[in-house]
């Protein structure tokens, strides 16, 4: 087998970026102005100060543990077996709807743009991409390398223009505040958590970054950072571009470039699919870390076929792993018809993930006894995760339970327990 190729941490930082910008970044704009108006940017705060408590919790976990499965490794240490399964496949299933549901979001996309692509069913042409993509990652397209940093110029471009010509178009007469859009921000925060999670990927691959007792936390806490400000500037922006009449609009990278531009159309339209593009690298970024949460539980003997399951290519990819998280996704976007329930099912789901691993690390902090471990962040950190659980819920029974999500949920714990009785 090939020695594992280390990650360094700038490409680390680059990895956990690319899988945060992505498609919540890009397709919030319009229910964050609908919910809160001018001040729809807000929920990226709130949701800053809620997630914060739980990132420095989480990189701690990371800090002390840099192995490959990440939040489970984290729950099962601390919590115990059966606490690190139903983190680690929580997780792995929430991450692996997210997943099924950008591709689809891309693909519709795509579709709206060219006739011939409208011409063939949506599905399949989703089951084709997910194939290439699983396929060029086995064949030796990893998660690191030059590959981020194509993924970050294509995020850079679309951004660049929008921060400009945003910047250039900007009409402060926009931002008319009233007592309704202060009380409405607060709503917004469910919203603007969807675009904020994918900080914790890089746990699921700490084995592979060079020195990660010294690099891991700092490239969460950064990483989420910087995110985090450039998730605030573009809303603010786009807004003070385009007014309240982002609430129902659907490219607003186009109609900002078209407004500015008028002349040359054809720039805004092609920065417009550099957006997509974008929102592919984050879909990139997670299918090729995700699998890895299913080799870990395979590795550590939860599932049926793990010696499948824990198979690694050439170039150190779990194949097989990565093969079954393509066809979960593309089954829970065949099976679904509700996209809006699949989003706050997979929140809900990764929620659970992140609320055992901050329970753990309240754990560490008290068995350890290191003074450098606080105990009063974790315990802030359960909170916030209360709390994201409870409006994710709320959303869910709105909008409809996505009955695929279940079945696969169920049957991975049903898979395990058939596993156990056996054993």
């Amino acid at each position: 087998m090939a020695s594992i190729k280390k990650i360094s941490a700038p490409i680390a930082m680059l990895i956990c970026i690319n899988s945060m910008i992505g498609a919540g970044l890009f397709t919030n704009h319009m229910p964050l102005t609908q919910i809160a108006g001018p001040l729809g940017f807000m929920g990226y705060i709130f949701s800053l100060l809620i997630f914060m408590p739980i990132i420095l919790s989480i990189a701690t976990l990371a800090k002390l543990h840099p192995v490959a499965g990440g939040l489970y490794v984290y729950s099962r240490t601390y919590l115990g077996k059966c606490a690190g399964f139903i983190g680690g496949w929580s997780y792995f299933i929430g991450k692996t709807t997210t997943v099924g549901f950008i591709l689809h979001t891309i693909v519709r996309f795509f579709q709206e743009c060219s006739p011939l692509l409208a011409s063939f069913p949506t599905l399949t042409i989703d089951y084709t991409l997910m194939f290439f993509f699983v396929l060029i990652n086995i064949l030796g397209v990893q998660v690191g390398g030059k590959i981020q940093y194509f993924f970050t110029t294509l995020k850079a471009i679309p951004l660049l223009f929008i921060f400009i010509i945003g910047t250039l178009t900007f009409d402060a007469s926009f931002y008319i505040i009233n007592a309704q859009n202060i009380a409405n921000s607060l709503l917004t925060i469910s919203t603007a958590a969807f675009a904020l999670l994918s900080f914790e990927i890089i746990c699921s691959i700490g084995h592979l970054i060079e020195n990660p007792e010294k690099n891991i936390k700092r490239v969460i806490i950064s990483a989420f950072l910087i995110v985090t400000v450039i998730d605030v500037l573009y809303q603010f922006i786009v807004f003070g571009s385009i007014g309240p009449s982002l609430a129902n609009v659907i490219a607003p990278v186009l109609t900002l470039g078209l407004n500015g531009m008028p002349h040359l159309p054809i720039l805004p339209n092609i920065i417009n699919g550099a957006v997509f593009a974008a929102i592919t690298a984050g879909f990139f970024s997670i299918l090729t870390s995700n699998c890895w949460n299913l080799h870990t539980l395979a590795a550590n003997n939860h599932l049926p076929f793990a010696g499948y399951l824990t198979r690694l290519s050439k170039t150190n990819v779990p194949w097989v792993s990565l093969m079954v998280q393509g066809f979960l996704a593309c089954l829970i976007i065949t099976m679904s018809s509700n996209q809006i329930a699949l989003v706050n099912m997979s929140v809900f789901a990764q929620t659970i993930a992140l609320l055992l691993s901050v329970i753990a690390a309240y754990i560490a902090a008290v068995t350890l006894q290191n003074k450098k471990l606080s105990r009063i962040i974790p315990l802030l950190g359960i909170a916030s995760c209360g709390f994201i659980i409870i409006l994710s819920f709320t959303k869910i029974l709105q909008s409809g339970v996505s009955f695929a999500f279940l079945f696969i949920f169920l049957a991975g714990g049903i898979a395990a327990l058939v596993k156990y009785v056996r054993a």
